[in-house]
């Protein structure tokens, strides 16, 4: 059983082919990320070198923003305003404090009596029986079977629409005035 026979050295021909495929693979992988992991070390190294140099001059200018945001809050400070109002000390109490008495208020001085309203007419009653309908039918004013009924009379004028009545065709309400 020492002797291997030519199928097994074909396999295990194959298996270190593979295997060194695989190392080779896996040592290209490292190589490549040890390439990018300098390229990016060098990039982070500039930026810092360029941050370091540009430092003093953006905190220059930040100072200078704020010296300059300080003037000219001193100087709307400074200006007069046209308005004034006039302040009063505002005193809060809880009640630990003696309570203070208001200033009297003072009183408008009396010249004339103010004038009695104007008293409206009184009305007059109407009878009870203006004030309520009646739906008892007369047997003088009702209509006979072969007469034709006769309109009532009517004191009041009858009543005038106060816009067109709408087209019943218009379905999409645009001849409609929605103004009053």
């Amino acid at each position: 059983m020492s002797e291997i026979s030519v199928e097994t050295r074909q396999i295990l021909a194959r298996y270190e082919d593979i295997s060194a495929q695989h190392a080779a693979r896996v040592n290209d992988i490292g190589e490549q990320f040890a390439t990018d992991l300098a390229r990016h070390d060098a990039e982070a190294a500039e930026r810092d070198r360029l941050y370091a140099e540009q430092k003093p001059g953006i905190d220059a200018a930040h100072e200078a923003a704020k010296a300059e945001f300080a003037r000219k809050q001193a100087e709307e400070q400074a200006k007069p305003t046209t308005w004034q109002r006039e302040s009063k000390p505002t005193v809060l109490s809880f009640g630990d404090e003696e309570p203070r008495r208001p200033a009297p208020t003072p009183v408008p001085p009396v010249s004339q009596a103010p004038p009695a309203p104007p008293t409206a007419p009184e009305p007059t009653p109407t009878p009870a029986r203006d004030r309520f309908l009646d739906f008892t039918v007369d047997e003088e004013s009702a209509p006979q079977p072969g007469q034709p009924a006769q309109p009532a009379q009517s004191s009041r004028q009858p009543v005038k629409p106060r816009r067109p009545t709408p087209v019943e065709d218009d379905d999409d309400w645009s001849g409609r005035s929605w103004l009053r």
